[in-house]
Parts: C-alpha cells; structure tokens; sequence
C-alpha cells in the first residue's frame, strides 16, 4: 500500500500555492531486506544473493560508465543522459561542454502496467486526520 500525504507546493500554472498528494515514504528497503526476501521464497541462500546483488551493482555501474545502457529483464533499464552548454557549432562541442551526468531508469511495460490506476493491486493509504480539537490525537 503507498502511503501518501498532503504537500503545499506553488502551482506552476498560475504561481498559487495548492495542496498536492505527495509519497510519504515508510522506509528504505536494501539488499539485506532483499536477500532475506528472496531467501525465504527459494532454495538459494542470503550470502550467495548478497553477493550476486553486490556484482550486479558493480556491473550496473560499470556498464553505465562504458556508455551502454542495462536493461534488467521486466524491471526496465537503465542510461546515461547528459547535461550540457550548446555550441555555435558541431565541431565546438567538447567535453568542457557537460555539466552533468545524469542516470536515468526506463520501466519496462509490466512494470508500468503494475503502476498503472486500473491495477486492482495498487491500493493507497490516505493520511491520517489530525483531531477537531487541534490535539492531533
């Protein structure tokens, strides 16, 4: 279920603050969790997962900075995007020119279909009501 709350943010159509339904986040899930996961539904255990987990972020990374992009199977992919200054001209355009380097993720369409509003599966949390009587209680 994704919890979710109310965030004041200016409208950028008319510079009015407004009220906006934001994510609010529980908690940060990471290879420990993941492993401990994955162990319990099969047969292979959490010291050889943490590995195979920690190589793939190796690869991942090295992959990215050798330019290619890494699609991980129905999860999508990952690339590199570039921020830069133009140039008057092509032959101008020179690696003093970026900025920044940017990763981007490109969900693969099933998970797009699982984050879709039609999807029985994806159900919200609304926030909880603060007290009439101010107490929050």
């Amino acid at each position: 279920m994704i919890k979710y709350k109310a965030m004041k943010r200016k409208n950028p159509k008319n510079g009015r603050i407004a009220y906006y339904a934001a994510v609010e986040n529980e908690k940060s899930v990471g290879f420990d969790q993941i492993a401990d996961a994955i162990q319990a539904e099969c047969t292979v255990h959490r010291a050889d997962i943490l590995a195979v987990l920690a190589t793939l972020e190796e690869q991942v990374i090295s992959n990215l900075q050798a330019g290619n992009s890494v699609r991980l199977g129905q999860l999508g992919s990952f690339h590199v995007t570039l921020k830069s200054r133009p140039s008057e001209s092509e032959d101008k355009v020179t690696s003093e020119n970026i900025k920044a380097v940017m990763v981007r993720f490109r969900k693969s369409r099933r998970m797009l279909g699982q984050f879709q509003l039609t999807n029985p599966n994806l159900r919200f949390l609304a926030p909880k009501k603060a007290a009439a009587d101010g107490t929050g209680a």
